[in-house]
């Protein structure tokens, strides 16, 4: 993996109207359901629209609390609009939130607290039925908080499947002990891109994962003004023109071609 380590400060433009400059794009979406190796049942937001078959395909995965459909709705037309395919899960560990319930962990209706590290099942599922259906030989996964550290588990389990990993704000808290980002990313074969608000690489631990995944040879981007998150690329959620760091995570994903 290449070594790159850059800051992008990004200063204070007028609002997008949806966080998406193809926020006018019409987005047909469609229901998928897979089942995980114990059982659980993983429900998707399957966004193809009119792309080619064999348009590159990312799999999108949220953060706490929240769910596919909501959390990447807004980005949908914009990802279409550069040419790529997406598919969005639910994941057992998160909620209703976006205006979207989360359709797995509706269906589990668990009252036993699931620990983030629990869900990459979850995670191999989506991975597996791209696989079942025949969708694509390769895929960009993408994480967001504690599912950006999950991705690299994913990456380095499934090194052959794996077309490139884009993780934002990955986390490395006590409930991750057993499962942070750092643990994998030497296993990790494909390109790695890491996203991270300014703010918090006030925080001791982001500069050490930092540290650690650069020497690894990810590459890594700090953003001004943005949220948790891949919430950081909605202006909507950042309350500022995110429009520069969107443009880097599309230069990127189309490098991978």
């Amino acid at each position: 993996m290449r070594m790159v380590f850059c800051f992008l400060l990004f200063s204070f433009h007028s609002l997008a109207v949806a966080g998406s400059p193809a926020a006018a794009h019409a987005t047909q979406s469609q229901e998928v359901e897979t089942t995980a190796n114990d059982g659980v049942r993983v429900f998707g937001e399957q966004y193809f629209g009119t792309l080619d078959a064999k348009a590159p395909l990312i799999l999108l995965f949220h953060q706490a609390g929240s769910n596919g459909r909501g959390e990447y709705g807004d980005l949908i037309p914009w990802l279409q609009a550069a040419g790529f395919r997406a598919i969005a899960w639910d994941l057992r560990s998160g909620k209703a939130r976006f205006d979207h319930d989360n359709r797995t962990a509706s269906a589990l209706n668990s009252t036993e607290k699931i620990s983030y590290c629990d869900v990459s099942p979850d995670l191999q599922a989506a991975l597996d039925y791209v696989v079942q259906q025949d969708l694509a030989e390769k895929v960009v996964v993408w994480g967001s908080s504690y599912t950006a550290s999950l991705v690299f588990k994913l990456a380095a389990d499934n090194p052959q499947r794996i077309a490139g990993v884009a993780a934002f704000s990955p986390a490395a808290g006590g409930p991750m002990v057993d499962c942070r980002a750092r643990m994998w990313v030497d296993q990790v074969q494909a390109p790695v891109i890491v996203f991270r608000p300014e703010k918090e690489m006030e925080l001791a631990s982001s500069q050490e994962q930092r540290d650690i995944l650069v020497a690894a040879g990810a590459e890594f981007h700090v953003i001004a003004n943005a949220v948790h998150g891949s919430s950081m690329l909605v202006d909507a959620r950042s309350k500022h023109d995110m429009q520069a760091a969107r443009d880097t995570v599309e230069q990127w994903l189309k490098g991978l071609q």
